[in-house]
């Protein structure tokens, strides 16, 4: 995306995501009504805060998934779960490389995993976070709402380091050739 080679988006979608990935995440399970305990012998916990996949950091994988979805508005994780239900690992998917797909109400995705398979995953199979999803299921980009903002703020960005780099506008006036006398040439010359 052109917008991340840009100082400020790159910055913020940075920020953002660093410090999102350095919280601990803590599982709660619902006791009651308005009763929730925390778990901590789950596979959830683990996937979430030590490793979500062999050799990938929890703190890593968090944060590729906040800055995808700070700069798209989308991004996804394949979460596959053992014969038993539980999760196996979280394989954070490039958000350009997953298609959302529908049969119906039925949630697909199709993407290449870490592994570099084809996949088509149902919905239950995935982590999609996603951004103002007006229909519920697609995201939009934070900077496609702010599209207007964001591009005066680019436009000034760079007309700021043309000037800084020293480069001068040069631009071409094209005047008449018949004149009243030799001072209107002059003049319009000056």
């Amino acid at each position: 995306m052109a917008a991340q080679r840009h100082a400020t988006v790159f910055a913020c979608c940075n920020v953002i995501a660093g410090d999102l990935a350095k919280v601990p995440l803590r599982l709660y399970q619902r006791t009651g009504p308005s009763r929730a305990e925390p778990v901590a012998d789950h596979a959830a916990t683990y996937l979430l805060n030590t490793e979500s996949a062999p050799g990938v950091a929890a703190k890593v994988a968090r944060f590729a998934l906040v800055y995808a979805f700070a700069l798209r508005g989308r991004a996804y994780a394949y979460a596959p779960r053992d014969g038993a239900g539980e999760l196996t690992l979280l394989d954070v998917i490039r958000p350009d490389l997953c298609a959302e797909l529908r049969d119906g109400r039925a949630r697909f995705y199709a993407f290449e995993d870490g592994a570099g398979i084809q996949r088509r995953a149902p919905s239950r199979a995935m982590v999609h976070l996603r951004y103002m999803a007006e229909d519920g299921w697609t995201g939009r980009s934070p900077l496609q709402v702010a599209a207007e903002s964001v591009g005066l703020a680019l436009a000034g960005q760079e007309a700021a380091a043309r000037a800084a780099s020293g480069v001068q506008m040069r631009a071409v006036l094209k005047m008449e050739d018949v004149y009243e006398d030799d001072e209107a040439w002059h003049r319009n010359a000056r």
